[in-house]
């Protein structure tokens, strides 16, 4: 018999990690997300408000994937994803099968071969366009047949079958023609080998049917890989109205009449209309054109930075108690000296801690890339014409801590010559990787704080009851002075979470979790390779990090696991640490 399990995932995860573009493995089944334009009407749909960050983004609205109680009744509209690969085998019989959306029943798909009734499976291996995120079946039919003799490209008959003595690599995996004998291995599967048979890009996403104009070369990639979905998603924190750190400049061009109209204008109207607003705002048309990039890889960071630059200010506000709000709650608490030779120095490093009992953060996804960074991006809600601009979003509740470093401590700190040099090396690596761009400017002090949340939201993970996967951060480094890391923990469910994390903020526990967080830190498992490496992991965008010591999970980091180093928290042979000190106290501690 077969099953009728319904398949459901969180509202909140189809922003992230399933937004649109990306893969859902459920129940051993292959879906994916599609754009916002094939979600259902904004009748059903949920919305979400928060206008700080649609402004932030561009947009005029923010909306949820509708949600339902009851899947399993059709008359309840949701949201409809796209089987992904198409094409499926027999676990049984091997037989390959084109899927298509006329044969869904609702239940898992089945072998139609006569006496077998064994359970379909995705294939393992796409094809994804290299340049422009398009991403598409193997046409197995095709690709087994190129190179063979005679006129049959039957797509009907194929098997997909294991090699005996073969070997475990891909030669020993094959795709074969009952029809005429035809059989290819996919150890042809290949970028180099489709581009010489003649496979290219058709431009087409799996929701879309109609080909385009694209020929692009092709790359087989698996299915998992995580190279098939760069997401590109922005967070907002509600906080109360405070001062924007956002351009005035930009704000008057977007504000212009004529802004909406570029997009959509031919270049030499184009030219016109930035010559016309150039001339009535008096800027000049290269910021026209920068505020017209919504793809560039720095946008990002200057939209985090804008955002991040007012949380920093409702936070500072938060510690004279001057920012109250509904889904603001917090509470300045002060670490003070107890004659403790290490404890003092974490509480004389530590300007300011607010405690969070309760907030609210919303997070939207712009768009994704496929195949690499450096690939055009795919908008997740294509432009149109009938209705507002928007983007897919979800809402959290919960809780969290905010620690503000003193600001003197920290640049006396930043300014050793050994700090900056290692600073310089980072920032050259940076400038050359588009990843890179992405991310937050390299400098010292964001190192410093990016290093110290992965090693403290290490250490609460263990006390706070919550996973490592459930901490996220906030790193708080746009201006001079400006120096402070938020940990935090959301759920979709409207009472927000149950304390534990921030009960982990008191004076009595944030010291001695700071403590051993450094004295974790000091030394690594994979030490002195791990210390003493070259800049490693992705573009050479981490110093002295890795999974045994630094990293955080994905969901965690707002930086991709890059632009780390924990010498620069509990000090190395090549710098004395920020913390160092207090590190040096607590082995005097216990010498003595």
């Amino acid at each position: 018999m077969v099953e009728s399990t319904p398949k459901t995932i969180r509202a909140s995860e189809t922003v992230a990690p399933y937004g649109p573009g990306a893969i859902v493995d459920i129940l051993g089944q292959s879906f994916m997300v599609p754009t916002g334009d094939r979600w259902p009407s904004q009748k059903v749909r949920e919305r979400v408000e928060s206008s700080r960050l649609a402004e932030a983004l561009h947009v005029q609205e923010l909306w949820a994937a509708p949600t339902t109680h009851e899947p399993e009744k059709s008359s309840v509209p949701g949201l409809e994803f796209v089987r992904f690969p198409g094409w499926l085998f027999c676990q049984v019989c091997r037989r390959l099968m084109k899927w298509s959306p006329k044969l869904e029943t609702g239940r898992a798909p089945h072998c139609s071969e006569t006496g077998c009734d064994g359970r379909l499976v995705p294939m393992r291996f796409v094809l994804v366009c290299t340049e422009n995120s398009h991403l598409g079946d193997v046409p197995w039919g095709d690709w087994a047949h190129r190179g063979s003799e005679g006129e049959c490209r039957s797509s009907e008959r194929l098997r997909f079958r294991t090699l005996e003595g073969a070997g475990d690599g891909l030669s020993s995996l094959q795709v074969s023609c009952d029809v005429c004998g035809a059989e290819r291995s996919l150890g042809e599967l290949r970028r180099d080998a489709l581009a010489k048979d003649g496979f290219t890009c058709r431009g087409t996403q799996p929701w879309e049917s109609e080909w385009t104009v694209c020929g692009k070369p092709l790359d087989a990639q698996q299915r998992g890989a995580t190279s098939l979905h760069f997401s590109d998603s922005v967070s907002a924190i509600d906080i109360p109205p405070v001062p924007s750190r956002g351009s005035d400049t930009e704000d008057a061009i977007r504000g212009h009449g004529l802004f909406d109209s570029l997009g959509a204008a031919v270049p030499a109207l184009r030219e016109g209309m930035i010559a016309q607003m150039a001339k009535d705002l008096g800027v000049s048309e290269v910021e026209i054109e920068a505020a017209m990039d919504d793809g560039g890889p720095g946008e990002r960071r200057e939209i985090m930075s804008t955002l991040q630059g007012e949380e920093f200010e409702a936070f500072v506000r938060a510690v004279s108690g001057t920012a109250p709000m509904q889904d603001f709650v917090t509470r300045p608490i002060k670490l003070y000296s107890r004659g403790e030779d290490a404890g003092d120095g974490v509480a004389a490093r530590i300007q300011d801690v607010v405690l969070v009992d309760r907030l609210r953060d919303v997070r939207a996804v712009r768009g994704f890339r496929r195949y690499s960074p450096e690939a055009t991006a795919v908008a997740a809600v294509p432009t149109q014409s009938f209705e507002k601009s928007w983007l897919p979003a979800a809402e959290g509740y919960g809780e969290g801590i905010f620690i503000r470093f003193d600001a003197a401590a920290v640049e006396k700190w930043a300014s050793q010559p050994a700090v900056r040099a290692l600073e310089a090396t980072l920032l050259q690596h940076q400038n050359r990787s588009v990843l890179g761009l992405r991310l937050h400017v390299v400098s010292a002090e964001y190192i410093l704080l990016h290093s110290f949340a992965h090693l403290l939201m290490r250490e609460l993970a263990f006390s706070s009851g919550y996973t490592a996967s459930s901490l996220k951060e906030r790193i708080y480094c746009e201006a001079a002075g400006d120096y402070g890391i938020f940990i935090y923990t959301t759920t979709a469910d409207v009472e927000g979470t149950l304390g534990g994390l921030v009960r982990q903020g008191e004076p009595d526990l944030l010291v001695p979790a700071i403590v051993t967080a450094l004295e974790q830190a000091a030394w690594c498992p994979n030490d002195p390779v791990c210390a003493e490496s070259e800049p490693q992991s992705i573009d050479g965008l981490n110093l002295a990090a890795c999974h045994a010591c630094s990293l955080a999970p994905e969901t965690s980091c707002e930086s991709s696991n890059l632009l780390l180093d924990r010498t620069f928290v509990v000090g190395g042979e090549k710098v004395v640490g920020f913390f160092s000190p207090v590190l040096d106290a607590l082995l005097g501690q216990r010498i003595s």
